[in-house]
């Protein structure tokens, strides 16, 4: 019986151990909750050409001439 508690005892200090250093990286640089607002980034304002394209129409030949 005396065996088993000490076992016992050895082996909740082991698992104490590990949590604690599992545990440090998160006090270290705790997680921030997310927010539901949407992003709101300043885009590029749109520039439109003041002149118009060129537009030259080609004449299809006629196999039969």
């Amino acid at each position: 019986m005396k065996s088993l508690i000490i076992n016992l005892t050895n082996t909740i200090r082991i698992l104490y151990v590990l949590v604690i250093y599992l545990l440090i990286p998160y006090f270290k640089n705790p997680i921030k909750p997310r927010t539901n607002k949407p992003i709101s980034k300043p885009y590029r304002k749109i520039e439109v050409d003041t002149e118009l394209p060129i537009i030259e129409t080609i004449e299809v030949p006629n196999y039969k001439e």
